[in-house]
């Protein structure tokens, strides 16, 4: 479908009750269809709309074709669109199908030896390599009201997360690669939370641990604290930040600017889990993150600085965002390349 027949069909679309010639065709002409009249001689032709009583409207058909042609946009700008041979496998659809909100949310990204990391993935999933490095993001976030789709916002759970998200790929039964992210450790601050999460199958690839956190601002001073139950040893975390925005990276930084890091890092909608022989994706439909570069005052990170991951994990640079809707998507699974 044409630029022109898609402004046409949508201009349409708009007035249920129909448009005078004249004034369609100010509106295609605004749009910049160079000849209207031909446009809506070809609307006709293909049955798409018509003229009657004296005002152009849609036809059934025509109705059809925009929906055609919607749906094809939105596959177009999908992230994470489905394989040949994907399907859909939710353990429980009105409960996974969750959205939530962001208050505040760090990034603290670290370059990380590709072959460590490695180690911490099960097959086919392998680290995705940026600047001669593999990446791992301690993504430590506040969330507000989380709860099935359709429910009213005073019924879901506030608390606080902290993920270690890796960046990874895999290559499909198609042959076809696919990337997204695998977490090599995550806490929450919420008992039920980290129990109903370990429950279901759309979040035992990355088992919660449970910990206090707290995350706590003073103007500009982001302090965020993770201290982990004794059950899950490793996680102690600690953090001051400068949120004063910043477009440029931090001196020492293999990114030269938020543009750089956005498709690698930023962009990242795909969470993996990989079990009987399926590689499983959960993915999250979510608003822009609109982050900016932060400033670590202070910063420890047990599991990066003293972990499986060191010694050679370097603290790159630190990514800081404001409300930021989120959605579940349901569950998916495919075959993997063997």
């Amino acid at each position: 479908m044409s630029p022109e027949t898609l402004a046409a069909l949508v201009a349409l679309a708009l007035e249920p009750l129909g448009l005078t010639e004249r004034a369609l065709t100010a509106r295609l002409e605004d749009a910049g269809v160079a000849e209207p009249a031909a446009l809506l001689r070809k609307l006709v032709a293909s049955g798409w709309a018509q003229a009657s009583r004296g005002a152009w409207v849609l036809t059934p058909s025509g109705h059809e074709a925009l929906r055609e042609a919607h749906a094809a946009l939105e596959r177009a700008q999908d992230p994470s669109p489905s394989s040949d041979g994907m399907e859909e496998c939710p353990s429980v659809p009105w409960l996974t199908q969750v959205q939530t909100h962001w208050v505040e949310a760090v990034s603290i990204n670290y370059a990380v030896d590709p072959d460590r990391l490695a180690r911490l993935l099960p097959a086919p999933l392998e680290p995705e390599v940026f600047h001669g490095t593999a990446w791992v993001q301690v993504l430590m976030s506040s969330l507000r009201d989380m709860r099935p789709r359709g429910l009213m916002p005073l019924m879901g759970v506030c608390f606080y997360q902290v993920s270690y998200r890796a960046a990874v790929r895999y290559r499909n039964a198609n042959g076809n690669w696919r990337r997204g992210g695998y977490f090599v450790r995550s806490e929450t601050s919420d008992p039920v939370m980290r129990g109903v999460g370990n429950a279901l199958k759309e979040f035992k690839f990355h088992e919660f641990g449970e910990a206090r956190m707290v995350m706590a601002r003073e103007g500009d001073l982001l302090t965020v604290g993770v201290d982990p139950e004794p059950a899950f040893p490793g996680g102690k975390l600690v953090g001051v930040f400068d949120t004063k925005a910043r477009t440029q990276p931090p001196e020492g930084s293999v990114w030269t600017d938020l543009d750089a890091l956005h498709e690698p890092l930023v962009e990242c909608y795909d969470a993996f889990g990989v079990a009987d022989g399926f590689v499983y994706v959960l993915t999250i439909d979510r608003a822009p993150w609109n982050a900016r570069f932060a400033t670590p005052v202070q910063w420890y990170c047990e599991y990066l600085q003293e972990g499986p991951l060191a010694p050679g994990a370097r603290l790159d640079s630190v990514l800081h965002l404001n409300e930021c809707a989120y959605q579940w998507r349901p569950l998916r699974r495919e075959r993997y390349a063997r």
